[in-house]
């Protein structure tokens, strides 16, 4: 996990304008003391706000339980799916 720390910059102007100019081109910027890179000034990601379904689509989702019955064999599906996961890769042989 990155620990963050804020530092407000409202006062501090060269670097409120290299702030802006990195959030209106959406590109980072490297900064460099001497020959050493030493931060990069990149814009955050904006989040996506969670969709909500529908009414529709939670309709939909819960007319749609059990629609499988009568038609699928249900262990003989679990045996084929824990068949399919399985292990089919030959045994390494180590030589020492």
């Amino acid at each position: 996990m990155v620990r963050e720390t804020i530092v407000d910059i409202t006062n501090i102007p060269e670097l409120l304008r290299l702030a802006e100019e990195v959030q209106a081109t959406n590109s980072r910027r490297v900064l460099r003391r001497d020959s050493e890179d030493i931060a990069v000034l990149m814009p955050l990601r904006k989040r996506r706000a969670a969709k909500r379904p529908s009414p529709a689509d939670v309709e939909a989702t819960l007319s749609s339980a059990g629609g499988w019955k009568g038609l699928v064999d249900v262990e003989e599906l679990k045996r084929q799916i824990k068949e399919g996961r399985g292990d089919h890769r030959p045994p390494v042989q180590l030589d020492r």
